[in-house]
């Protein structure tokens, strides 16, 4: 599977954090999903059930968005994993299922793992920095007083 995160677009702030870039790219693609001559429009229950690669394939061929929709599926179940307070591998399991852009819920769950993990380590670390930054200027506050 090729890399699913796409170049920031131009003219975006290069410092967003990537979970700003994943919702940005799922905005920008959505217009693709919501077209109700996809095959998967009329009835998505064959989409939804976890087959083998082969009979991926076949469900998903010829449709004109499946780059987009593997896409989609990807940052949404990313944030879904990332969002959850347990990462298990049956929250995985449950969070990732089903067929979308061609590719099996097996096949997606690393790639998806893996952007959650990112998305939770950039988490942290604005999360550490946010704290960094109010205890210093706690400390200046604090020192500014006791002068």
């Amino acid at each position: 599977m090729s890399s699913i995160i796409a170049p920031r677009p131009p003219g975006v702030n290069h410092g967003l954090p990537l979970e700003m870039r994943l919702r940005y790219q799922r905005q920008e693609l959505q217009h693709l999903l919501d077209n109700p001559d996809r095959p998967c429009a009329p009835d998505p229950s064959p989409w939804d059930a976890n087959l083998d690669q082969d009979k991926t394939r076949a469900l998903c061929r010829g449709c004109p968005i499946t780059v987009a929709c593997g896409t989609v599926a990807v940052i949404e179940e990313a944030i879904v994993l990332a969002d959850s307070e347990c990462h298990t591998q049956n929250i995985l399991i449950a969070v990732v299922s089903g067929t979308r852009g061609g590719v099996t819920a097996r096949a997606r769950r690393p790639v998806v793992r893996a952007l959650a993990d990112q998305i939770i380590t950039e988490r942290m670390a604005r999360a550490e920095q946010a704290r960094a930054e109010t205890e210093r200027e706690r400390q200046a506050a604090k020192a500014g007083t006791a002068s």
